[in-house]
């Protein structure tokens, strides 16, 4: 079987993608403009994290196979351009999962890739960071 692609290298320019990552962070949101979809933050084994989505129309199809902490390969997602305030990664883009987008388990990658850089206090307090991003999640 093929190699992976990496999460660095990820771009909208085509939806054949094959990674393996760790699903870092997880959870549904609910907006009356999206309804309910799931959002995650995924990291690779060279510490490269992204954002992924799950919209409304996939949610059932999608959230039996994605867990919190487990590693899983994701192969054929859309890559969209990331945008907004309180992104939770500084990648340009983010995955968007399609109705022909497979997870598949794998084994783990390390417990230690946590993807966490925590922030360091004083920058909190005098306002350097830059409020785009989550502060000391994941930039």
């Amino acid at each position: 079987m093929a190699g992976f692609d990496e999460v660095s290298q990820s771009k909208p320019y085509k939806s054949m993608w094959r990674i393996k990552v760790k699903i870092i962070r997880m959870w549904k949101q609910y907006t009356a403009q999206g309804g309910e979809t799931i959002e995650m933050v995924l990291v690779d084994s060279k510490g490269d994290k992204i954002h992924a989505s799950v919209k409304k129309d996939l949610v059932e199809q999608f959230d039996p196979v994605l867990m919190e902490d487990f590693t899983k390969i994701l192969i054929n997602f859309a890559v969209t351009h990331a945008c907004g305030s309180y992104r939770t990664t500084k990648h340009a883009y983010k995955i968007a999962f399609v109705s022909t987008t497979k997870v598949r388990p794998c084994e783990e990658l390390p417990m230690n890739l946590t993807g966490f850089t925590p922030a360091k206090f004083f920058d909190v307090l005098d306002g350097s960071l830059n409020t785009d991003y989550l502060v000391g999640e994941y930039p």
